[in-house]
């Protein structure tokens, strides 16, 4: 069991005062401006001090996308030298129109939204009419040759350079077809409703990894509470009780959306419910600009085409990934068993007693526990052993010896020495479903199981070659006055979009065109 130790306390307080005193701030940058639903939304964010140098302090960062009444998307990355990316889909059912970006830190949630990094994205649906739509379609004028426009040959290597002479650095580069051209926007007198401080006035900065807040869901005050990775091995995570009655757990190294348990106890033992809370601020805009945007029917319909084929790529990308491992705490197992190479039977009892080695059954004080051989196989250990199905641990081993042994897909006995927190056991005994999600295991009233969206770990584009998919290339990382990369591989024109910042750590964005034949 990991918990956080009173060093790492000691620690988060020293860096808020350092965080306070440097003020982090956030450069934003997207793939492009205007997006179809459907579409990905490439984004990517760089932590820099007051002074626009890059600071290497906050671990996570916070991406919201929001009208003036909800948040449609969010997202959160985990930063590494400071930088990150992650990728937002949009919603089939929102409006067109003009939406708002913001990214943050949770440390800059304590000098309020006035030191947010936002930026306005259009949004088109061109599945549906809504009453909520401000969008006005221009007339598409006469395209006008470009006689200058470069011409490649597919997987010919491109390559953009600013002026020798410039001080401007590029961040991110994108290559986009069929880009929509919009009005261009400013955030100048942007009025922002309050965001919410949500547990606490003083947000520490997120050093190590994620931080998970919860609250009770009902009048009961729980005193103990525990949050677990199911299907992943044994990630359990004791929680933090706050001043205000809040829990936090402090995570690491958890990436993406993972089915997560919380569940809370009273002094006696009983369901003290949790419900996590949003970590985000939840910015919303109090107004935004109509969106005016130049297209014709036929880019509109090419381009919902490959919106069809990005929203089908992430269907597939986001399918179910608990994969077995094989391994607890990076040790293997002493005995594997793959249940359906053996016979069927009703209950873990019987498979037990039957044909799985290394565990024994036995009455400690009146209540049966299991325990496994020692490392020297000569005896079995003195102390019991830690019982997981798909990772949560199981207190009350009757639960387990009367499972339906045919939902299982896996057992697997570990011997050693192991400590959570304030536990040590001798020995694991892993029980694994078929779908690696507690199959069939009636939880308890203080227990929640939810999909919960951990930060994305600097994910790759994924984008194939024969598609029609809008954005053919992506880099998030360049941090450079040049970058090279193939030309696309269908022929058409491509408009190049360089984003980064200048001398005075201001914003620019620079767009060309390319032919590829």
């Amino acid at each position: 069991m990991k918990r956080i130790s009173l060093s790492i306390i000691i620690c988060q307080i020293c860096l808020l005062a350092i965080a306070q005193q440097q003020g982090e701030r956030v450069e934003a940058y997207t793939d492009k401006s205007c997006y179809l639903t459907g579409e990905r939304i490439h984004v990517s964010v760089l932590i820099t001090d007051k002074d626009h140098n890059a600071l290497n302090l906050s671990k996570v960062a916070y991406v919201e996308i929001a009208d003036t009444a909800r948040m449609v998307a969010h997202a959160m990355m985990y930063l590494k030298d400071g930088q990150g990316w992650a990728e937002l889909s949009l919603p089939e059912g929102i409006h067109s129109g003009n939406y708002l970006l913001t990214a943050y830190t949770r440390a800059m949630r304590n000098e309020g939204e006035k030191s947010f990094c936002r930026k306005i994205i259009s949004v088109i649906n061109p599945n549906g009419i809504s009453q909520l739509d401000n969008v006005t379609f221009m007339k598409e004028e006469n395209r006008k040759e470009n006689k200058s426009i470069k011409e490649y040959q597919a997987g010919q290597g491109v390559r953009v350079a600013l002026p020798k002479d410039s001080a401007m650095i590029i961040r991110t580069l994108s290559v986009v077809r069929g880009n929509l051209r919009t009005a261009e926007y400013t955030l100048e007198g942007y009025v922002g409703k309050a965001a919410s401080q949500q547990g606490t006035k003083n947000f520490v900065p997120e050093i190590e990894g994620h931080i998970v807040m919860a609250r009770s869901s009902n009048d009961t005050r729980p005193v103990t509470s525990r949050m677990v990775m199911i299907g992943k091995g044994a990630d359990v995570y004791d929680g933090q009780r706050q001043a205000d009655d809040t829990w936090l757990y402090y995570t690491h190294d958890i990436h993406s959306a993972q089915p997560t348990l919380l569940n809370g106890y009273d002094n006696e033992l009983n369901p003290a419910p949790l419900e996590f809370l949003t970590p985000y601020a939840q910015s919303l805009p109090e107004s935004l600009p109509g969106l005016q945007v130049w297209c014709s029917e036929q880019d509109l319909r090419e381009r919902s085409i490959g919106a069809q084929q990005e929203r089908a790529l992430v269907a597939w990308m986001t399918r179910d990934t608990l994969a077995h491992t094989g391994e607890f705490l990076s040790k293997k197992p002493d005995y594997s068993y793959d249940m359906d190479e053996y016979t069927k039977f009703n209950t873990v009892r019987e498979a037990l007693l039957e044909f799985v080695k290394g565990v024994r059954k036995r009455k400690v004080h009146g209540i049966n526990q299991l325990f496994t051989i020692s490392e020297s196989k000569k005896s079995y250990t003195d102390w019991p052993a830690l019982v997981l199905l798909d990772g949560m641990p199981l207190y009350d081993v009757d639960d387990i010896l009367g499972y339906d042994a045919r939902l299982l897909k896996y057992i697997e006995v570990y011997s050693g020495v192991f400590t959570f927190g304030t536990t040590v056991c001798q020995g694991v005994i892993s029980f694994i479903s078929r779908h690696g999600l507690l199959s069939n295991y009636m939880l308890d009233e203080g227990s929640r199981l939810v999909t919960y969206e951990f930060p994305q770990d600097h994910p790759n584009c994924l984008i194939p070659s024969k598609s029609k998919i809008s954005t053919v290339y992506w880099n998030p990382s360049v941090n450079a006055c040049q970058v090279e990369f193939p030309a696309p591989q269908d022929a058409g024109i491509y408009q190049i979009i360089l984003q980064g910042t200048d001398a005075q750590g201001l914003p620019f964005e620079s767009v060309s065109e390319i032919r590829v034949n």
